[in-house]
């Protein structure tokens, strides 16, 4: 809380009545803060948030409290390869420079430091805040619909009391890596099964040089994917498949890196010394053909037209890139807004200087692979990591200072996808833009919608074409050949489309239940070209030895990676799987992927088009002759007979019986801490109008107080949310989602209790309080479209579904209007209170951490949910040796006593069962140390006692009276 607004939740209240959130990120050198809420809410957030730069409060019990949330974030982390080696690259890097240091922290670094130093955390906070959250080092950017005078005023009359305190920007004057951290080859352990090789090299800080880009420059040649590039040449020898170079993240004012990150595959980690040649030989090619104008003026054009033709994008996003852009303090004001788009100089001396760095003496190597064979000598502190620093070796750095020379390597030709024609057809923008496309075209084989842009006009279009074929996904092995087929289709076309992605142009091919999509948004000009190039890769590809060796591989390392998903993706998986009519998980694929063969394969692709349905939608700055044009060339490339209606392959929802449903299962994953609980209610139809908006409308309504309850207050978790799925053909579901330390039972426990307390926050709300949140539902649906992009999504969606309701958000809208604060409550006892619901409806999916004791599903059954919970959670402290029945026997006892969980009689007797069921391995300090944590007044085992008493209460009454009736 702040002075002005003490309350602890106010701001993110506020927000979420209005239909916002808020968040934060620490990069490097700066922390944003930023939030999104509706337009006519803006004023009163921004004084919120403006409060806490001028009278922040840090409340002391808060500071525990997010010390333990940044805990629990680390511990998400810990699996994480890209946080694993990110820490290595900190780790070994200048020991004198602050890069050096811990990316993150956890509970060790922050509480328990301060304990160990004897100095105050909160106090340390309030110094931290005093010296650093100042106007001079601070930067405001506010997005709104207002007019620039009332902006201006606001941020003017808000935030003109933050202090400026005299103080400048910190800037490094060291550089991470010297040259005694250069000439390193670094291997590292990484959980998933993935071959990375990075080089890394030392810049000076490049960001005055903000007009010519030089980073950009080099990132575009070395990260090019066409004809004659460093990816062509090692995809043709099935060393990797992808490549990203340009500036690292990871730089900061006063350094910069250049990063160059390859992808390998298991051959290429064995040719990864080849690898790294090919790389310097075109290093070394650049050299000597020296900067080219005409590639960095190609460059600038794209940049120009990307500027002149930008599409609007989602506030919160340009707000908080443009304030950390407004941090590099070399950008004239001017600037600001186009920095992230436009080049306007080609300065020759400037790129050879800039290129010269990237030398054999400056830069090192990281390998990062699951199954490399080498002894790790090391162990990084935080994440557990293992890793090993050798020099490189010595014949790798001969080679790489002589001369280097393959014929194959070569620069880019000029991009023949940049934009010539960018005439706009529809000069006036609609008064009311159509909100819906016109059915252009319908055959047996073919449904063709189109819209022309009456919205934007801009010279932009998006095609999207779904090719509807069973055989995509009728068996867990075919399902494997449409992801395979996908991937080697990018990858051949990654040489001729690499260039119409960089002129502005995208597509993505993905498969899907009912088949092949396609997806084609961009400048309109070239956008038909690219889709007949699409399509007549996609219809006449022949496999080749070296892909399928090489995606095969790549396929079956994603199914085995899948096992590392974080717990409560495997919990939504199982949610979606329990939900669908067909749905193949990944444990289905890997057990068929044996069968997985090139003449296989090849006999899938030449039969997967034999009979097609094709969804279209074309929209953008096209004719209708345009869109028929486009539609005859998906038609006569693929040359398919028309798929039969009873053919077609829809998806369909599961409808579940009445009564609560429990699915477990333990993470694969036996590294990770963390379990999850994923808690569906089914409440109301999809199709209904009203059980709809009344979703809608709880949800904006229940999200916050969810969120401040388990993750702020009760400390359950670092994800947590509420959220809703809305079935295709079938109910509605309220979805609570916890990741926890905690085991599940008792994480369920927890959000069924704030379900049967949530019913009273109802009741109480003031009808002031219920029309704001009507009020947020109400701007949310009227929100404009930003993009074409988003407009065709909207349009998709509707296609797709099967139900054409392209009208739906005015419905929507008609529906709020009568929708009442009785309504919600109705909706609510109807559906959700599993006291009242009459015909209760829950599926809950639980993971369980192999870090935790997991009850065999006979004790499951024979102990009640609250007895499992409460020995969870005691042994979570360390009671590793207690038994289920102890502990019921523990409850019985107490409970005949009428005693209370917070009665002094029952906490000492607490403790001595506790005590019995620690092991002896435990010290006398942890074990003194976890009864201090469980006499806690809102400790996790207080609170498991306490509801363990209740339902034994409960349990013991007439069913009447237990119901309060």
């Amino acid at each position: 809380g702040t002075k002005k607004y003490p309350k602890e939740n106010e701001y993110n209240s506020y927000l979420s009545a209005h239909g916002g959130y808020s968040n934060a990120y620490t990069d490097l050198e700066d922390t944003c803060y930023y939030f999104e809420v509706t337009y006519d809410a803006l004023e009163g957030a921004l004084d919120r948030f403006s409060q806490f730069f001028i009278d922040p409060l840090f409340a002391p019990d808060c500071t525990d409290r997010e010390v333990r949330a940044v805990d629990s974030e680390h511990k998400k982390n810990i699996q994480s390869d890209m946080w694993r080696q990110y820490q290595i690259e900190k780790e070994l890097s200048n020991p004198g420079h602050p890069f050096s240091l811990f990316a993150t922290g956890n509970y060790d670094t922050l509480s328990g430091a301060a304990k160990q130093l004897g100095v105050d955390l909160r106090g340390e906070l309030l110094d931290f805040h005093a010296k650093y959250y100042s106007a001079d080092i601070m930067k405001l950017v506010i997005v709104g619909r207002d007019s620039l005078d009332k902006l201006t005023e606001w941020t003017v009359s808000k935030f003109s009391s933050i202090l400026s305190k005299g103080i400048t920007k910190p800037v490094f004057k060291a550089h991470p890596l010297t040259k005694d951290e250069m000439g390193k080859l670094i291997r590292i352990k990484s959980i998933r099964e993935q071959r990375t090789l990075d080089m890394t090299f030392s810049l000076p800080d490049i960001k005055p040089y903000y007009k010519s880009k030089p980073g950009r420059y080099l990132g575009s040649l070395i990260g090019h994917e066409g004809k004659g590039s460093i990816l062509s040449y090692l995809k043709k020898r099935g060393w990797a498949t992808s490549i990203v170079a340009g500036r690292s993240p990871t730089s900061a004012e006063g350094f910069d890196m250049f990063k160059i990150t390859v992808s390998l595959t298991e051959t290429g980690m064995q040719s990864y010394q080849d690898v790294i040649r090919v790389v310097f030989a075109f290093i070394q090619l650049l050299l000597s053909k020296g900067p080219q104008k005409w590639f960095q003026d190609e460059l600038r054009r794209v940049s120009e037209i990307e500027y002149r033709f930008m599409e609007k994008n989602d506030t919160v996003s340009m707000a908080s890139v443009l304030a950390s852009t407004m941090q590099n303090r070399y950008l004239p004001p001017a600037c600001i807004l186009p920095d992230c788009l436009l080049l306007s100089e080609f300065n020759e001396e400037l790129l050879e200087w800039v290129q010269a760095f990237l030398n054999p003496l400056n830069f090192r190597i990281l390998l990062a692979a699951r199954d490399l064979s080498v002894d790790f000598v090391s162990e990084e502190k935080y994440y557990g990591v293992n890793y090993r620093v050798d020099p490189i070796p010595a014949a790798l750095m001969r080679d790489l200072q002589g001369v280097l020379r393959y014929d194959e390597l070569h620069l880019p030709e000029p991009n023949c996808f940049i934009p010539d024609n960018l005439v706009v057809k529809n000069k006036v923008a609609a008064d009311e833009p159509a909100d819906a496309p016109t059915l252009l075209k319908l055959t047996t084989g073919l449904e063709l919608w189109f819209k022309q842009d009456d919205r934007f006009l801009l010279p932009r279009g998006n095609i999207q074409v779904t090719i509807e074929t069973p055989r995509a996904y009728e068996s867990p092995l075919n399902s494997i050949f449409s992801q395979l087929f996908v991937l080697i289709l990018k990858d051949s076309l990654a040489e001729i489309t690499y260039d119409a992605q960089i002129a502005g142009l995208w597509f993505n091919i993905r498969e899907s239940l009912s088949g092949i999509s396609l997806q084609i948004d961009g400048f309109n000009d070239k956008l038909v070209k690219l889709l007949r190039i699409l399509l007549e890769c996609i219809k006449s590809y022949k496999v080749d030895d070296t892909q399928f060796e090489m995606y095969s591989r790549e396929v079956r390392k994603k199914l085995d990676n899948a096992r590392h998903a974080e717990p409560y993706n495997h919990a939504q998986t199982n949610t979606h799987f329990l939900n669908q009519a067909m749905m193949w998980r990944y444990t289905d694929k890997l057990e068929v992927f044996d069968l997985v063969t090139k003449d296989r394969l090849q006999s899938f692709i030449d039969t997967l088009f034999e009979q097609t349905r094709v969804q279209m939608l074309v929209l953008g700055n096209f004719s209708e002759d345009e869109a028929l044009e486009a539609a005859d060339i998906v038609l006569q490339t693929l040359d398919s007979l028309p798929l039969p209606e009873y053919a077609r392959r829809v998806s369909r929802a599961l409808l579940h019986n009445e009564g609560s449903y429990i699915h477990h299962e333990s993470m694969p994953d036996e590294g990770n801490v963390n379990s999850s609980v994923d808690m569906s209610i089914y409440a109301g139809l999809t199709e209904s109008r009203t059980d709809r908006v009344l979703m809608d409308l709880l949800l904006l309504i229940a999200q916050e107080p969810f969120f401040d309850q388990l993750r702020t207050k009760e400390q359950l978790g670092y994800i947590t949310y509420c959220s809703d799925r809305k079935y295709s053909g079938g109910m509605m579901a309220l979805r609570l989602l916890v990741q926890s330390e905690s085991n599940p039972t008792y994480v369920s426990q927890r959000i069924m209790c704030f379900i049967r307390a949530f019913r009273q926050r109802l009741v109480d709300m003031t009808q002031s309080e219920f029309d704001k949140y009507v009020n947020s539902l109400k701007v949310r649906c009227e929100e404009k479209l930003k993009n074409i992009f988003e407009e065709a999504s909207r349009f998709l969606q509707h296609i797709s579904s099967g139900y054409y309701e392209f009208d739906r958000i005015t419905h929507d809208l008609a529906t709020l209007k009568a929708i009442t604060k009785d309504s919600v409550l109705l909706f609510w006892d109807k559906y959700i209170n599993p006291d009242s619901a009459a015909s209760f409806k829950t599926l809950t999916s639980t993971i369980w951490s192999s870090k935790i004791y997991r009850p065999l599903a006979h004790d499951m059954a024979r102990f009640p949910e609250s007895i499992v919970s409460l020995h969870g959670c005691l042994w979570r402290e360390g009671a590793e040796k207690l038994t289920l029945e102890s502990v019921d026997q523990f409850v019985a006892s107490v409970s005949k006593s009428a005693k209370k969980a917070d009665d002094p009689d029952v906490f000492r007797r607490l403790v001595s069962l506790y005590k019995t069921g620690v092991p002896a391995t435990l010290s006398e300090e942890d074990v003194a140390k976890a009864i201090e944590k469980i006499n806690e007044p809102a400790s996790y085992v207080r609170t498991s006692l306490e509801m363990a008493l209740e339902s034994r209460r409960c349990a013991s009454m007439p069913a009447a009276a237990a119901n309060g009736v």
